[in-house]
């Protein structure tokens, strides 16, 4: 009888019917507490749903039963990963690795949980044993660049000390691992691999070659960092000087002045929507430094109560010390001031009374894509809609990046209702389009939502959002190289997932890839499609098109600016044609898939 409802559970498991497999194999372990797979498969299904703590008691249950098998051991440390345990989740991955130690995941696993432990030397260890196994893991460069970069020991003996021998047979390894770190914005690293190679290799040709552009790479990032520093000499008192110096640092991996830069900018203008600046609270979680923003934020709060972005600056430091419910207030505080003012604006009748979610509406619609297509214009344009009350923030990336956090942490973003009147509301994040899960995700728990997507050109969107990180300093590499670097990337690795990093300029142009995804759930009659070239050529039109398929009456503005223009240099007809030739089978198949025809 255990075993029917262990059978169940795999069942349930496969269905993706993950509450009631976890039920199944509760009664398994209950009718049979010895029967290790009954744990280990409830500990996976926990995994799924995101229960961390469920999770780790499954797992450990397991691996009381049977010590000999490894996978418990490394779906053990994921979970305490999850949970922020690192040492924990090291003593696990090390367990799995004494079982078996050919798996790359796991020394990647113990080199990020090390990493949080700030123990440099063993986590380059694990990196390096990662990448001899699978050089094509995802983001291990990066990982491994960046405790490169931070350990205090001199990297010769330390690359000496993980046995890293350089011999006739295996050089060439390395030197693919030091072109990777030079492609993964890691030069000064590559730069040290490759002098270290040197010693074992002077005379390769192809090597001396290698080093030499990534020194004049380095040149560029010193005048660069140079040219930022001038500016704070010139502006102390600019926050955008601070800004702009704490992202070329943050781009050149020097977290700790990065940090320093960052923390000055907020302190010079903390009535500013710093929320957006991913790299920013990236750098301060790395540094540490998120106590120090919390105090600042309060400190604000306190000092202006009528304020608004400082209650939203303090939410996301709250959310991201895992202070969930302490966030999901401050965004409330300050989702009802921005209510309050927008229900003035437009006119409303009563206004509400609370700013709990009692009265918060789930979106009508969400503008879910693509990147640099429009849709911080279209999402302006709505907002002014005398009917549409919008949420604190643009882009909240749930669906995509941020799904772990919880529903109620999502919805705290949404305006609560003003009583009489009929209104909407709706998000954009164009993180989710090209997201895998998000389609699934969002239907979940918003089957009824209507959603828009802005499609243009890849070639020009590829351009755009190069230039776009460019200004913002969040890209270091030219076009040419960061073009080359991707295609060469997505050859190795089609099935390459998109993540919360800057990039992917060629792999978020496949529209056709996440069309397909979304259609998979959502019905056409709730996918809105729209062509970018047509709404930047008669933003009016398109608009009304837009109500008309949220069933709101027309609006006109009096005027369309475009809200998130972007401006760069004549772009080599050589690279447009390569871009071009690569897109050119993708837009074939989505122009067949969905009978519109594009046109590029």
């Amino acid at each position: 009888m255990d075993n029917d409802y262990h059978e169940l559970g795999n069942s349930l498991q496969s269905s993706g019917r993950f509450d009631e497999a976890v039920a199944a194999y509760q009664q398994a372990v209950e009718l049979n507490p010895d029967f290790s797979w009954s744990y280990h498969s409830l500990g996976d299904v926990l995994l799924k749903l995101e229960k961390w703590e469920e999770a780790v008691c499954a797992y450990k249950k397991a691996v009381e039963l049977n010590r000999d098998f490894s996978w418990s051991y490394h779906n053990l440390g994921d979970a305490l990963l999850k949970l922020r345990r690192w040492e924990e989740a090291a003593v696990a991955y090390r367990c799995e690795i004494a079982l078996n130690s050919d798996f790359a995941w796991s020394f990647c696993n113990l080199g990020d949980a090390l990493t949080k432990l700030k123990q440099w030397d063993e986590a380059i260890a694990a990196y390096l044993k990662a990448v001899e196994i699978d050089g094509n893991l995802p983001g291990i460069y990066e990982r491994l660049g960046y405790v490169l970069g931070e350990t205090k020991s001199d990297l010769k003996l330390v690359l000496e000390q993980c046995q890293l021998q350089i011999t006739p047979e295996n050089w060439k390894f390395y030197l693919q691992l030091g072109k990777n770190l030079g492609k993964f914005h890691r030069p000064k690293n590559a730069i040290i691999f490759y002098q270290f190679i040197l010693t074992y290799a002077p005379s390769c040709a192809e090597l001396s070659a290698e080093l030499e552009e990534l020194l004049q790479q380095q040149e560029k990032y010193v005048s660069t960092l140079a040219s930022a520093r001038a500016t704070v000499a010139q502006k102390p008192d600019d926050c955008w000087s601070y800004y702009n110096l704490g992202a070329v640092l943050s781009q050149q991996k020097y977290g700790e002045e990065a940090a320093a830069a960052f923390l000055q900018a907020i302190q010079i203008n903390p009535d500013n929507p710093w929320w957006f600046y991913y790299n920013l609270w990236e750098v301060l979680v790395k540094q540490n430094k998120l106590d120090e923003v919390e105090k600042l934020c309060h400190e604000v709060v306190e000092a202006q109560p009528e304020a608004f972005w400082p209650y939203l600056n303090l939410g996301e430091v709250l959310t991201r010390q895992g202070k969930i419910a302490e966030a999901i207030d401050c965004y409330q505080t300050a989702s009802y001031k921005q209510t309050l003012a927008s229900a003035l604006l437009k006119n409303t009748g009563n206004l509400p009374l609370t700013k709990t979610t009692d009265k918060v509406k789930f979106p009508n619609f969400i503008i879910i894509g693509s990147q640099r297509c429009g849709t911080t214009s279209l999402y302006t344009y709505l907002a002014q809609h005398p009917q549409i009350l919008t949420p604190i923030k643009k882009e909240m990336d749930f669906f995509s990046w941020h799904f772990h956090r919880g529903i109620d942490w999502y919805l705290a973003h949404f305006p609560p209702m003003p009583e009489g009147g009929e209104f909407v509301t709706g998000e954009a994040s164009p993180s989710y389009f090209d997201c895998r899960e998000a389609p699934k995700r969002l239907y979940s728990a918003f089957p009824e939502a209507k959603l828009i997507v802005l499609l243009r050109n890849p070639v020009d969107r590829a351009i755009s959002h190069f230039y776009r990180l460019k200004g913002l300093n969040w890209e270091g590499r030219s076009l040419d190289r960061a073009i080359s670097d991707e295609i060469e990337r997505l050859n190795q690795n089609p099935e390459y997932i998109i993540g919360e990093e800057p990039g992917n300029y060629l792999a978020r142009g496949r529209y056709i890839e996440f069309i397909k995804n979304w259609l998979a759930f959502f019905p056409k009659q709730k996918l809105l499609i729209l062509k970018s070239e047509d709404f930047y050529a008669n933003a009016a039109a398109t608009v009304q098109q837009v109500l008309e398929f949220l069933e709101l009456p027309e609006y006109q503005l009096p005027e369309y600016q475009n809200a998130n223009p972007g401006a760069y240099p004549l772009v080599n007809q050589s690279v447009r044609h390569l871009l071009s030739d690569y897109f050119k089978p993708y837009n074939q198949e989505l122009e067949e898939y969905l009978g519109i025809k594009f046109g590029w």
